[in-house]
């Protein structure tokens, strides 16, 4: 056995460094996918309102039409068309088992913008979603592949750019040795200390505290000290600056060190796609909805599960004694290893005895445990959680009223809209003096604090719509028998139109939301193009598909979600 065991090291430490040898050399394979100066207004990991950013958002110089190029030799293995998302996009698969992706794209090589129609064609519907077979495109390393766009939900003009290992899961595209410049130091914004417990007090108070840190000779302190009972955990807003772009951008690594000993550590490497479901319990989700700010906790809930977390202790949290003082320490880090630092002294101090006898909150009506299925049900609405839809347990809520300006149901008020959930549950309220003949234009509306109304559909059954929700808050039942609107945006009634013209319609439904839209040119299908940020239709005149010389009927059918339906019908020329 000591054998075996001197004979391993030596062989581990020599498989390490071939692997390790490897992995650098990958890195370094990557050119750059455009051929203009690197600057970056997204990068890798940032929290967005859905999602967690797996790319590098490129500037485009405000302009769409730049080239796209490989950046590795390869063969596109998947084509997707989306009126959101990414938009219009290219994956190229290459031999050592990585994936580029190219999203936002404006067009792409005239052989695969090809193949994309003749797929349109084929499944009658714009957006696609294909897999063409293994080197029908092989591509080079630095090859033209597309012009850079501003398609999908594209903000701005910029192309989207990923890198992802065999296990189709991003990695950081700033470890890939491009040429992006970074000696700028993240900046940190605010300090966030949270009592975890009923029995815990920031400065004597159970509530978190907020505090804005001073820099002083390039590192942060707090301007004022902090008296901690009880169990507490921190949470901090952070953001990193690059070199040309004065967009706010993640940071790759925080560090929580408290007397020396690490409590939390996330590095922003990779992470999957299916873990995107525990970003609202990264993030102080209160302070997301309520005031748009993004904090870091640095601290678990039970059920998180995201794989960034490096170094946990105690799930972050940290227990505070009475005459102890705390030396804490948070170091931030960007991807080029420019850092800040946040020192401050935390004492420790006895809980009161007005906190221990603090009568217990009887507002709420059950314990929702976050690894149980969690049920509640009054005669007028029922609920079903699954097991793990929950962060953490919560104390559950649940109240309703009666309103003359909803006719169809009870205004319900499911628990609170503060408080963030890992998946969606199933929801179902009782109709009340709705029409037999308009049940199925009936559907689950939410109201959010701005007064904006938005549609969970559903389907009725027995006296109750039924739907499933991915969020708290005020509930209830609404019609849409409105059909959805079609506006000719540059359309003329039996205009004159040359090859490659186009023609465009703007398309909406203001509640239940468009679920189809098709056209049709001489009663034949035809290819509309949709884009989903400025609600337009739009239709290329297509010399390969016209008879030339004559005129041509035009129909448009648009379906809302409870199939109200719209048709346009008129003539052109080409």
């Amino acid at each position: 056995m000591r054998v075996l065991s001197y004979f391993f090291i030596p062989v581990f430490l020599i498989l390490t460094e071939q692997l390790f040898s490897q992995y650098t050399k990958h890195q370094e394979d990557f050119s750059s996918p455009l051929n203009i100066p690197l600057y970056l207004s997204g990068n890798f990991g940032e929290i967005r309102s859905t999602h967690i950013h797996s790319g590098l958002d490129i500037k485009t110089q405000q302009q769409t039409g730049k080239e796209v190029f490989a950046s590795k030799e390869g063969y596109v293995s998947r084509i997707k068309v989306q009126s959101g998302g990414y938009g219009n996009s290219l994956y190229i698969l290459h031999p050592d088992g990585y994936t580029t992706v190219y999203a936002h794209l404006n067009d792409v090589l005239p052989e695969i913008a090809a193949y994309i129609k003749n797929m349109q064609y084929a499944q009658r519907k714009f957006e696609i979603d294909v897999f063409p077979e293994k080197y029908r495109f092989s591509v080079s390393r630095g090859q033209l592949i597309a012009h850079s766009g501003n398609t999908g939900n594209s903000g701005g003009p910029h192309l989207h750019f990923e890198i992802r290992d065999a296990y189709q899961e991003p990695l950081n595209g700033l470890k890939f040795h491009f040429e992006i410049q970074d000696n700028i130091a993240p900046v940190i914004y605010n300090l966030v200390v949270y009592p975890v417990g009923d029995k815990s007090l920031i400065n004597g108070k159970n509530k978190k505290l907020f505090i804005t840190p001073v820099r002083t000779n390039g590192k942060y302190r707090l301007p004022d000290s902090v008296i901690i009972s009880g169990n507490a955990g921190f949470g901090i807003e952070t953001y990193d600056y690059l070199n040309g772009s004065g967009n706010r951008c993640t940071v790759y690594s925080i560090k929580l060190s408290v007397n020396d000993t690490v409590y939390y550590y996330h590095e922003m490497d990779k992470f999957a796609f299916s873990e995107v479901k525990y970003l609202n319990s990264h993030i102080d989700y209160e302070a997301k909805v309520i005031g748009n700010l993004t904090i870091h906790r640095l601290f678990l809930d039970p059920n998180n599960h995201l794989s960034i977390y490096k170094i946990i202790k105690d799930k972050g949290m940290i227990s505070f004694k009475r005459d102890s003082v705390y030396n804490i320490n948070i170091e931030v880090k960007d991807a080029y290893m420019n850092s800040a630092e946040l020192n401050f002294v935390v004492k420790g101090a006895e809980i009161e005895n007005s906190i221990w006898q603090k009568p217990a909150d009887s507002s709420y009506i059950k314990v929702f445990h976050y690894d149980q299925i969690n049920t509640y049900q009054t005669p007028e609405i029922r609920l079903m959680l699954p097991e793990y839809s929950l962060y953490r347990d919560i104390p559950f809520k649940y109240s309703s009223v009666k309103t003359d300006s909803l006719p169809y149901s009870d205004l319900h008020f499911v628990h609170a809209d503060l408080t963030p959930l890992c998946s969606s549950y199933n929801i179902s309220i009782r109709t009340r003096n709705l029409p037999p003949n308009l049940t199925k234009k009936a559907f689950i509306a939410m109201v959010d604090r701005e007064n904006k109304i938005y549609s969970y559909g559903g389907t009725w059954q027995k006296g109750f719509i039924t739907a499933t929700a991915d969020c708290f808050g005020k509930f209830f039942i609404m019609l849409d028998t409105i059909a959805p609107d079609i506006k000719p945006v540059n359309f003329r009634t039996n205009g004159h139109y040359a090859a490659d013209d186009r023609i465009s319609f703007e398309i909406q439904d203001d509640l239940t939301g468009i679920k189809s839209y098709n056209g049709y040119i001489d009663n034949e299908w035809a290819l509309f193009e949709y884009d989903r940020k400025t609600n337009t239709l739009l239709y290329k005149i297509d010399k390969e598909r016209l008879i030339k010389g004559k005129k041509h009927s035009l129909e448009l059918v648009v379906v809302d979600d409870r199939d109200n339906i719209s048709v346009y019908k008129s003539g052109f020329y080409y």
